[in-house]
Order: C-alpha cells, then structure tokens, then sequence
C-alpha cells in the first residue's frame, strides 16, 4: 500500500498544490494530510480550496492538528489560543479573519488512522489534545509505550517539522517534515513523504518540493501584520 503523506502546510498553498501535482503523478492508494493547514503562511483561502479539492477529487483524510482547532468550533481553542505567544496569536487572528465562516467545521476530520501495523496522527500516540512534540530519542522512546498500548508497531505523525526515524525497544516511530514552514537545520526544504505499507514492514520516501522563499518573505512582509510579526514568521525561512 502506496500513502502519500502532506503535513504542516501552514497556508502555504504554493507548496502544496506542487505536492499534490507530484503526488498524482507518481500515484498512491491513499492520501492523508496529518493537519494544521493554517497559521503562519499567508494564503489560507487558496489552502483550503486546494484541500478541499484533494477531498473531493483524491478522497484525502484529513487528521485534525493543534491548529486546525483554532479555526473551528472546538471548545478548548480559545483556552489553547490564549497560551501562545502574542506574535501567534497574531497570526491565528489575521488568519481568522481570512477563512471562509464554517469551512474548516465542513471538513471531515479524524483524530487518527490506522492500517495493520501502522497508526498515524497529527502529533504523537498520546490521546487526542496532548500536543507534546516527538523532536529526540527520548521523545520518541517515552512515546512508544503509548503506541504499543494502542497495539500497533508503527507510528507516523507530523508537527516536529522534521523527517526522523526512531526505533525504539519494539516499536518505530517515523516524523516527517512539514510542506508550509521548515524547521529542520538539516534540510530546510519544504517535503511531502511516500510512505510503503508492506505487511509488517513500513518504509518512509521524502520527496522536496521546489520553493521560492523570497517570494514567501515577500508575501508576509505585504500583510497587515506588525512587523515584529512578520520578522518572526520569516525566520523560519532565513
């Protein structure tokens, strides 16, 4: 079983719609975007049309991130959005205001998916709402526990931003790297992944997509934002 995997595009929509395009090309027997589609980038509109055509036209599953809540009717995301940093929120406000009203509640969103030995969610294997980052061998061997518990071999989440492999006493648990806002110092290329699901075996391709960061810096610096904002959301590609 072929899984294209895309995760954190952060209203980055340049980058996604190349890695839908690659994705089709090469072809998948399954399509999962493993959340936060807003916050930080600048196009959220043109994101969600592109989701929302991955939905309709790739039948694309949509796992629910830390920021996706922020955007819909989520009880807890006003409680979540007032612990973020002003220059955050910031951002969560100026994106607000530029989401079509109800669209992300249309989406049909899942906390997580599984096929045979393989689980995948935005974050971790933690219970829905436990946001802890998987970023070190420690992370990653503190988690496993809660994968076994769960009974599967494999975990496959996104929000560190960074591609990772880590295998622990019995269990492997795979991070990918983000399509809208790269924070790995290894490689700061936007990537979506090819995952292969064979029986008990599970392999991870990255595949890079081409970016113009200029034009993204660019883009920012044009938003109303403050520009202490918009010198923090541009850090990330500098």
């Amino acid at each position: 079983m072929r899984i294209a995997v895309l995760t954190d595009i952060h209203a980055l929509s340049a980058t996604l719609a190349s890695a839908l395009s690659a994705a089709r090309v090469e072809g998948f027997d399954a399509m999962l975007i493993l959340g936060d589609l807003l916050t930080y980038g600048v196009h959220p509109a043109e994101t969600l049309d592109l989701v929302q055509d991955a939905v309709d036209r790739d039948g694309a599953i949509l796992l629910s991130g830390n920021h996706d809540l922020l955007y819909t009717a989520d009880a807890d995301a006003v409680a979540y959005a007032a612990s973020l940093p002003d220059w955050l929120r910031e951002s969560i406000d100026w994106t607000a205001q530029r989401v079509p009203a109800g669209m992300m509640d249309r989406f049909a969103w899942q906390r997580s998916w599984a096929q045979g030995p393989l689980f995948a969610a935005h974050a971790n294997p933690y219970p829905f709402g436990d946001w802890r980052y998987i970023r070190s061998a420690a992370d990653a061997q503190a988690a496993s526990p809660a994968l076994a518990e769960r009974g599967y071999r494999f975990g496959l989440f996104g929000h560190s931003h960074r591609m990772r492999r880590y295998d622990c006493d019995t269990e492997t648990i795979f991070t990918l790297a983000s399509l809208g806002q790269p924070r790995d110092d290894r490689d700061r290329t936007p990537q979506w992944a090819m995952v292969t699901l064979d029986q008990q075996h599970v392999t991870i391709g990255s595949r890079p997509v081409s970016f113009n960061t200029e034009d993204h810096m660019k883009a920012i610096h044009a938003t109303s934002m403050t520009a202490s904002t918009r010198e923090r959301l541009c850090r990330f590609f500098a």
